[in-house]
């Protein structure tokens, strides 16, 4: 018995004061990083017209209207016909060179008389360029409402809420 505690004993000793496994290190080490961008600014330049809409008289239903980002306008013709000076909706952008910002623009109503509803054609992704954060970019917005024989004679607004983020 008092020969298995010294030997109880022994190996405890020896496990106590041998020295650990050897330190291992993977392959490859992970790398850190952080991406510093300057502040993003927005500003207004223009706002989206889509010129005069004049309605056909009688009975139909439904007439889309659309302006892209250039602003050429769509949809024209038959039971409305379009004329003066359509222009988009027009922002510019400061920030970082060369990032990539994402462009948020969620729909919303037109007022007036009545209410119609306005959807956003924007871009979904704005390049700073070069110029980025010493001359910026600009970047226009279009968008459609639908029209009826029964809408309403009158001007109709609404506000954008248009938001940019780095990606």
């Amino acid at each position: 018995m008092n020969k298995s505690i010294a030997t109880a004993g022994a190996l405890a000793a020896l496990m106590l004061t041998s020295s650990p496994a050897a330190a291992v290190s993977p392959v490859t080490q992970a790398t850190a990083n952080a991406h510093v961008y300057k502040a993003l600014q927005i500003s207004f330049v223009q706002n989206l017209d889509f010129g005069a809409l004049a309605l056909a008289s009688g009975s139909w239903t439904t007439q889309l209207i659309s302006m892209d980002q250039a602003g050429t306008l769509t949809g024209c013709g038959g039971n409305v016909t379009c004329s003066g000076a359509a222009q988009p909706a027009k922002y510019h952008l400061f920030g970082t060179n060369n990032s990539v910002v994402k462009i948020t623009a969620p729909p919303f109503n037109l007022n007036g008389p009545t209410t119609i509803a306005f959807t956003p054609n924007a871009p979904l992704t704005v390049n700073l360029g070069p110029g980025g954060l010493a001359t910026g970019v600009d970047f226009s917005i279009g968008g459609s409402i639908t029209l009826t024989s029964t809408t309403p004679e009158g001007l109709y607004t609404g506000n954008f809420a248009v938001t940019a983020d780095y990606q």
